[in-house]
């Protein structure tokens, strides 16, 4: 072939000439000794030749190797000769792509050659490890599609990356969509600090994983029919260290306008009168206050009671023993006793996947704040199960907790709002506390009033701001004494004012778009003036107002005002017709 032979002083001056007369053959390599280098050329009728002035340059005819150039990555070459013209007409290139699976649509009349096509694929693109294929349309209740595998590793689940998260999801039993990834992207963009934000219909979770991931929204409340999708939701929180969020398995209409249930419980000891009695509340979440004989001599009672619960699907929290003679606890200068107790709880707490919440001291600590820390040490194997909570005469204040649980390294932490209140005397300064301690740990609440002195107190017999403090509340139980802990009339009294209110957010989502409009009405009672609710659909490009039609409807029948904010196209789901987001706001 025809080639430049170059002195190395001039080769970089050849080269210029070889590019701006596009001579260079590409699919050759160019090659070096010790006085020359030799660069491939085109064919001589493609080639200007360069004028030589000197003995620099020359031109010679010789054998260069050919580069080996990496396989095609391109699906139609790779099937070319396997497919006719015809067949080639109707093969569908594009795809879906969760994590490192890819999911196909293939026309009837190319299922024989499936194989051959998802082959294809895995080669084309070296980040797919699982190919699958459509096998039907979303269906059912909880919009999931069967998937048929095809090729690669042979699964249906994967993680997949989005906005800064990881999503962990079966692609089968789990609707996801990752085309709205740029429109969840443009959504977090809008959030502002401190909103309380509702996503209707959450799936794995990627609305509130990315809202919780890259804002600083206060609170994040998910609901989802699919008991999978909310499995593989608390599994996301988790992936991803997030505490700002609460996820609810159940039906929107339904579990909207008692989200409070959710979040709140009651507290118990496991004696049958005072249990049968909450039970009548129908709780969804239940606090067992132990004695020691529950975790040794009635061990077997208490996980009997356990067990009966979590199949009542009733949350099962304990709290350790109150002492039974001065203990300090972990604050003290013996705590052998002490730890024995605590691990017992916590080996139960593991055994049946609850959490428990421990006093660090109990009265005033005979050892200093890092001995105490050094102290929580002896239970890390726990701490994923352990809050602790806020006492009063020690690990009280903000400063003294975070000292000593940084320092500790643990996770979790209970608010005990009246024993924040007999400290500080302050709402303010309280509502502090709980921005330090949600920036630092996943929360628990001990929810109650006091007036400075007293704790347990009903609920607005006080001077604590329980109204405030609830919005930042994601999951506690109302501990309110009671004069009859068989009769807890006044326990359940606050417990019932509060779960009556209807939790009200800045911003709800509504990402369900063949059905979301059957949900408007309840979105609009979760909704306050100034809220933004997005509202998605699928509609066909000539009748995009109808998107506006429906939620004028739902405002209407609501008393509900509002204005357009934004209209976007998020994709098209069909010919000419496509997956839309109104963006509104709620004016009073």
């Amino acid at each position: 072939m025809l080639v430049l032979k170059t002195k190395l002083n001039a080769a970089e001056r050849a080269k210029r000439k070889i590019i701006e007369q596009n001579a260079l053959a590409l699919d050759y390599t160019i090659e070096k000794d010790d006085e020359y280098i030799y660069f491939p050329l085109k064919e001589k009728e493609y080639f200007n030749e360069i004028e030589l002035k000197d003995d620099d340059f020359a031109f010679i005819d010789c054998e260069m190797r050919k580069k080996k150039m990496p396989p095609t990555r391109d699906l139609r070459k790779l099937l070319e000769g396997k497919l006719s013209i015809e067949e080639f007409e109707k093969l569908k290139t594009s795809y879906d792509t969760v994590g490192n699976i890819a999911i196909l649509e293939i026309d009837d009349d190319l299922r024989k050659y499936e194989k051959i096509i998802a082959e294809a694929l895995l080669e084309s693109n070296k980040n797919i490890k699982t190919v699958l294929r459509k096998d039907e349309k979303h269906e059912g209740e909880f919009r999931t599609q069967k998937m048929k595998w095809l090729a690669g590793i042979k699964t249906k689940e994967t993680i997949h990356k989005e906005n800064g998260v990881l999503l962990q999801l079966d692609v089968e039993t789990v609707y996801f969509s990752p085309r709205l990834s740029t429109d969840r992207k443009r959504i977090m963009q809008q959030v502002k600090e401190g909103e309380d934000i509702l996503v209707m219909f959450s799936g794995c979770a990627p609305y509130p994983c990315v809202f919780a991931k890259n804002t600083k929204a206060r609170t994040i409340v998910g609901i989802e029919i699919n008991p999978e999708g909310y499995r593989y939701g608390l599994k996301n929180l988790e992936l991803n260290k997030l505490k700002n969020v609460v996820l609810i398995n159940g039906d929107v209409n339904k579990e909207v306008p008692r989200i409070y249930k959710h979040i709140l419980g009651l507290k118990s000891s496991i004696d049958e009168d005072e249990l049968t009695r909450r039970l009548m509340e129908k709780p969804l979440m239940m606090e067992f206050h132990l004695f020691k004989r529950d975790l040794f001599e009635n061990r077997y009672a208490l996980e009997k009671i356990i067990q009966e619960f979590k199949k009542k699907n009733i949350q099962v929290i304990m709290h350790m023993p109150f002492p039974e003679k001065e203990n300090h606890w972990l604050g003290g200068k013996t705590i052998d006793e002490s730890v024995v107790v605590l691990k017992v709880l916590g080996d139960i707490c593991k055994t049946y996947d609850v959490k428990a919440v421990v006093h660090v001291t109990w009265g005033k600590p005979e050892i200093s704040d890092e001995e105490i820390a050094n102290n929580i040490k002896k239970l890390k194997e726990y701490y994923d199960y352990f809050y602790f909570e806020n006492g009063i005469e020690s690990y009280s204040t903000t400063d003294q907790i975070l000292r000593i649980s940084k320092y500790a390294g643990i996770k979790n932490v209970c608010i005990d709002t009246a024993h924040l209140y007999i400290v500080y005397k302050n709402n303010e300064k309280i509502i502090h506390h709980i921005n330090a301690m949600r920036e630092n740990f996943n929360t628990y609440f001990h929810l109650s009033d006091s007036d400075g002195i007293g704790e347990g107190m009903l609920i607005d017999s006080g001077d604590v701001d329980i109204e405030r403090i609830l919005a930042y509340v994601l999951r506690g139980i109302v501990e309110v004494r009671s004069k009859d802990e068989k009769n807890p009339i006044e326990m359940i009294g606050s417990y019932r004012e509060i779960i009556s209110e209807q939790k009200k957010f800045n911003r709800i989502l509504m990402p369900l778009p063949k059905s979301a409009g059957d949900f408007l009405d309840t979105a609009l009672l979760a909704a306050k003036k100034g809220t933004i609710i997005h509202f998605y659909n699928f509609l066909r490009e000539d009748n995009f107002t109808e998107a506006e039609r429906i939620v004028d409807a739902a405002c209407k029948r609501a008393g509900r005002t509002w204005r357009k904010i934004a209209f976007v196209k998020c994709g098209q789901h069909a010919p000419r017709t496509f997956r839309i987001c109104l963006d509104f706001e709620v004016l009073n």
